[in-house]
């Protein structure tokens, strides 16, 4: 359910996606973001180095907006767990601010407080397995991505930072050396589509003949009837 509020587009963080209008006006809203205005906006600059935090989502549990992933992350984790405590009322089921806003499209109806709420989500679906993978998969957008700089925005705006991996997911390792996870769902483990950056299922994916990179097969089919390359390496597929 999309809303159009002074010429932005933006999604009800509590109602139902097949709702016709948002129940409330005091729902939280998520603002979604086009292709052009991402770039206008968090593109490197000329003499940059670096990118401008990408502020953009919106707390689903208390409206709080701004946010980065890993601020989204924290807040919610420390603002918002799920357990109830002190007569506290139980959190509502709401929409992933950051699946909303990027529209992607294997995200949950919802999520439930019984199953971790939004910090846990977050560790699942927006968390790689390892801070190698992360940085492998940063330093592949970053070298090879140069002439569609929305997809290295998109995914430092979507996944969580390797300090949130050392901090939070490898906390099960008594001795701190093991750069691997105390997977709580083995989804966790699955690769990600370097092109819509959602999960594959290793059943279901495609590989290039040239490179081992992993796709879902429409996506990669896609890319290829425009560019006969490998999006990730570049490698040329004949």
């Amino acid at each position: 359910m999309s809303l159009f509020l002074n010429g932005r587009t933006y999604s009800c963080l509590v109602c139902p996606k097949s709702s016709p209008s948002c129940s409330e006006q005091q729902h939280p809203l998520q603002r979604l973001l086009s292709y052009e205005e991402l770039i206008s906006k968090y593109a490197r600059k000329v003499n940059s180095d670096q990118y401008d935090a990408i502020g953009i989502y919106t707390c689903p549990y208390c409206a709080l907006d701004r946010l980065t992933v890993d601020t989204l992350y924290a807040h919610s984790r420390d603002t918002h767990p799920p357990a109830v405590s002190n007569g506290a009322l139980p959190l509502p089921a709401v929409h992933c601010p950051v699946c909303v806003c990027f529209r992607l499209e294997n995200s949950p109806a919802f999520i439930q407080p019984h199953s971790g709420g939004l910090s846990e989500h977050m560790l699942n679906r927006h968390c790689f397995a390892t801070t190698h993978q992360y940085r492998d998969e940063l330093k592949l957008r970053s070298e090879f991505c140069c002439e569609d700089e929305f997809e290295l925005i998109r995914f430092t705006a979507t996944f969580l930072p390797p300090a949130i991996i050392t901090s939070e997911v490898l906390s099960g390792y008594p001795d701190g050396k093991q750069d691997g996870l105390q997977s709580h769902d083995p989804k966790q483990m699955q690769p990600v589509c370097p092109i819509c950056l959602e999960q594959i299922d290793p059943t279901a994916c495609k590989n290039l003949q040239l490179c081992v990179h992993q796709f879902h097969p429409l996506c990669i089919d896609r890319w290829l009837e425009e560019k006969k390359c490998c999006p990730v390496c570049r490698c040329e597929c004949t």
